[in-house]
């Protein structure tokens, strides 16, 4: 055990603290003390937790230095807490809770690691190549914020892959088929008609970005290509799926017609 040893926060964290993040570390170590522990390498280097050792580092915090060489597993127990206590109970909360509010440095994280180290451990590298993408280009955008507000959303894995028959819902399409196939038309209308029933096929589009978040690239261009989910606006009105009223269309069309030329 070792005391009155200086950490030092890692150059390379890949973690960003925002202010938010720091407020929340600061108001759980306040409010129901250090919970879990930090981890620092032999050169004492942190290679975890360098948010919540800065944050009890202004509130003066006593450290102290437990050394393992991996092959344990070190339980801090809190002897103030029981399992029934409120305190106890906020603690757990704002432990989950404060890791959330912080995000990795994707560019950071591009640069010391390889895609296939990242696809190893179930990083989507396309998602974050759109991500630094996204954020390259909101650095090189000017502060109209008006019609360049529009962000492609990101789609990241929040629960299990939900199946096929859970995507969408052919309870009108088939009453609409029934009724056109019941009706003696000629096979030139009939055909019209249940191309135009196919409109009322109701699709469930929280479940297809989850499905979208779990497929692999082949699957997901397909989507995208055929606008179950939006990657890229440009591309969404290129493909005739995105209508802007004209106003503002206009708008866009003003700000972004530099861009073409």
């Amino acid at each position: 055990m070792e005391e009155n040893v200086e950490i030092k926060i890692d150059p390379r964290n890949y973690r960003i603290h925002g202010d938010e993040n720091k407020r929340l570390i600061h108001k759980s170590l306040v409010e129901c003390g250090a919970g879990r522990s930090v981890l620092a390498d032999r050169d004492n280097v942190l290679i975890a937790g360098n948010g919540v050792y800065e944050e009890a580092q202004k509130l003066g915090l006593k450290v102290r230095i437990v050394e393992s060489d991996g092959t344990e597993l070190i339980v801090i127990k809190r002897k103030d807490l029981s399992t029934e206590d409120e305190k106890r109970k906020l603690l757990a909360l704002a432990d989950n809770h404060t890791s959330d509010t912080s995000e990795f440095d994707w560019k950071l994280v591009i640069e010391n690691f390889s895609p296939d180290v990242l696809n190893d451990w179930e990083f989507s590298v396309d998602e974050i190549e759109l991500s630094t993408d996204i954020h390259n280009s909101d650095d090189e955008k000017d502060n109209n914020l008006y019609t360049k507000k529009i962000v492609s959303p990101i789609y990241t894995p929040t629960g299990n892959k939900p199946a096929i028959s859970e995507l969408y819902n052919l309870e009108t399409y088939n009453c609409l088929m029934k009724q056109i196939q019941e009706c003696n038309l000629d096979k030139q209308t009939k055909d019209f008609l249940q191309i135009a029933a196919s409109r009322h096929i109701v699709f469930d589009y929280g479940k297809i970005a989850e499905f979208y978040a779990h497929s692999n690239n082949i699957i997901q261009n397909l989507m995208e290509n055929s606008a179950l989910v939006i990657i890229d606006f440009n591309k969404a009105i290129e493909l005739g799926y995105v209508c802007l009223k004209k106003e503002l269309s206009d708008s866009y069309l003003e700000d972004y017609s530099n861009d073409e030329k």
